[in-house]
């Protein structure tokens, strides 16, 4: 069954800023390898018109909102590709999250989950925990080989 995924992420400055640059200068690098990825089935781009998740304002937050054929797709992407170096690095780049900062969620074959979608999903995990309906970072942990 297809799945949901949405993360977010504060940065610790502007992302214009030059320390936030290994991020940033490589965002739509690693994008294009998720692209790649199998498994991978679609992810928003909001220069496209797709409606992204309401910050209100904080031009600081990052996320990414996706769609992938299963956990395991998402998680070899995670850990078994180039994005797990830059994974390794988000303390560097973003604060500490306080909360749960990823939500995974079932989804039906050919639709693609918006901003609104993805927010009241992680808000569901942040008020349940994990559930069958959905999950977070717990889901992602590397399988032993």
């Amino acid at each position: 069954m297809p799945i949901g995924q949405f993360n977010i992420a504060r940065a610790r400055w502007p992302l214009h800023d030059p320390r936030m640059a290994g991020f940033v200068d490589n965002v739509v690098r690693i994008n294009r390898l998720a692209e790649r990825t199998d498994g991978f089935i679609w992810r928003l781009i909001e220069d496209r018109g797709a409606e992204a998740p309401d910050f209100g304002g904080d031009e600081q937050m990052t996320f990414t909102l996706s769609v992938w054929r299963d956990v395991d797709s998402l998680r070899h992407f995670t850990w078994s590709t180039l994005h797990k170096q830059f994974r390794l690095k988000t303390a560097e780049w973003f604060e500490k999250p306080t909360e749960a900062y990823l939500a995974i969620w079932p989804i039906a074959q050919g639709h693609r989950p918006d901003g609104a979608e993805a927010i009241a999903m992680l808000s569901e995990l942040r008020r349940t925990g994990p559930t069958e309906r959905v999950f977070g970072t717990e889901t992602l942990t590397p399988v032993a080989a």
